[in-house]
């Protein structure tokens, strides 16, 4: 009897020791409040480039913005500034906290037209479907269900809009050694022409990322 109640200890332990990955939909999930003391690091922001990044997208005023994955907003608040006050970013994000930590962070700098949302693991949530770009920086490796998620988001871009993602490459990048965290651009080349997109620029901006932009065919 005590034989059996062990085991099944050790099984319902193995169980929740995998639900992190399969319930969540999001690979190398952490707490909020780390996430938030890795992406917020200055030596981390100092890598970003950030302005040149965003420069690249040549946005431009009244736009709207999709910053899907957005963390704890490194790149809402910069481009919210560069679509001005007609423009729009929604500031996406699975995390409560990190929504909730996006929307201090807009008022504290006074940039009102950023608007967090909660998405969800295979959507984004978006309020419209009015996005001109929709961007994914250091996020698309850690979404479960890939396909799915950049299927939903695809309906919330307008017919001219486009894609920009930025992703870690798997040869230099951080996940290197982790292939479940690992995008090349062939994958995701397939996965956006599957939607009716194809490369339309690049960016060889860094050693360890690749950066693209996708249109509509």
């Amino acid at each position: 009897m005590l034989q059996g109640i062990a085991r099944a200890r050790v099984i319902v332990t193995a169980v929740v020791a995998l639900l992190p990955a399969s319930v969540s939909g999001q690979l190398a999930a952490r707490p909020a409040e780390d996430w938030i003391k890795m992406l917020d690091s200055p030596a981390r922001i100092a890598g970003l480039r950030i302005d040149e990044v965003v420069a690249k997208l040549r946005l431009q005023p009244g736009q709207v913005v999709a910053d899907l994955g957005a963390g704890t907003g490194v790149f809402s608040l910069p481009m919210a500034k560069a679509v001005g006050a007609r423009g729009k970013v929604y500031a996406v994000e699975v995390e409560q906290g990190l929504v909730d930590h996006i929307g201090l962070k807009a008022k504290a700098e006074h940039v009102p037209n950023v608007q967090p949302v909660m998405g969800k693991f295979s959507d984004p949530a978006l309020p419209a479907a009015d996005v001109d770009v929709a961007f994914l920086h250091d996020v698309l490796h850690h979404v479960e269900d890939r396909t799915t998620y950049l299927a939903n988001a695809a309906n919330y871009v307008k017919p001219d809009g486009r894609f920009a993602v930025v992703e870690l490459d798997p040869k230099t990048g951080a996940h290197r050694n982790d292939p479940k965290l690992q995008i090349t651009r062939e994958e995701l080349r397939g996965w956006m022409a599957a939607l009716g997109f194809h490369e339309a620029e690049e960016f060889p901006m860094f050693e360890d990322k690749w950066y693209v932009t996708y249109v509509r065919k």
